[in-house]
């Protein structure tokens, strides 16, 4: 009798341990939830789009050629080279669909662009002098994204405030006009953060023939000369995204 009462109070002390350990296995998840133990944190994958209007600043080196035509004479000046520095303000848009990103650019530009050319004969002794002070473009964009980065071509309208300057044993004269011409081009645009990208940009500007001193105030110096001259623009730039684009408010209803 006293073995047979020993070996039931080892069978209930045994069935008394185990049901304690289903029961912890079973409350363990909702007490390490009452200890506030975080579950692994995985940030999203942030998805960049392009679509939005921005602002920016640019700038870097500018160099071209020029060349001075009289109506009677022929050519005033041989072709000669200007170079010079460009800085300026941009403003735009796009919208993305898929990879591909549309969009329009606009830029106005200081630079420092000049150069300077011995008249030819009969005018020797005379020297012509071009500056191109001021420089804006007007221009669509179309553009191939892939995660941050975008590849794009550009094309569209020039305007640039030129300065002729002409100098001999009488005296100077000098004139200034708008010139309308053309651009293209094309660059590499890096998305930096959500809002800022940077990028560097390669554009060719052909100006329109313009006419100055004509007729001129002065009979010693030549009448009717043509001014002709083009540009080469590389440059870099950065552009904020404007936080309240109605382009993005488009996007998040679609």
């Amino acid at each position: 009798m006293r073995t047979h009462r020993t070996t039931s109070q080892y069978l209930c002390v045994s069935a008394a341990a185990l049901g304690f350990a289903l029961a912890s296995s079973i409350h363990a998840p909702a007490l390490a939830a009452d200890l506030g133990v975080a579950p692994i944190y995985r940030p999203p994958h942030v998805v960049t789009n392009w679509t939005g209007s921005y602002i920016g600043i640019s700038g870097g080196g500018a160099w071209g050629t020029a060349g001075v035509h009289n109506d009677f004479t022929g050519d005033q000046t041989p072709h000669f080279d200007l170079h010079g520095g460009i800085v300026g303000i941009t403003s735009g848009f796009n919208f993305q669909s898929g990879a591909a990103v549309y969009g329009y650019e606009g830029d106005t530009s200081i630079t420092s662009k000049r150069g300077t050319a011995l008249d030819l004969p009969p005018n020797a002794g005379f020297t012509n002098e071009v500056k191109e002070p001021w420089l804006s473009t007007y221009r669509g964009r179309f553009g191939y994204a892939q995660q941050n980065w975008m590849v794009y071509a550009t094309a569209g309208a020039a305007l640039a405030r030129v300065e002729n300057n002409f100098t001999g044993p009488p005296g100077q004269l000098s004139e200034k006009h708008w010139h309308w011409g053309w651009t293209v081009g094309g660059g590499v645009e890096m998305r930096l953060t959500p809002d800022w990208s940077a990028k560097v940009e390669y554009l060719y500007v052909g100006l329109q023939d313009k006419s100055y001193f004509t007729p001129a105030p002065n009979p010693a110096f030549a009448s009717n000369q043509h001014v002709t001259l083009d540009d080469h623009i590389v440059r870099v730039g950065v552009n904020y995204k404007l936080p309240w684009s109605i382009l993005d408010s488009f996007l998040l209803k679609r």
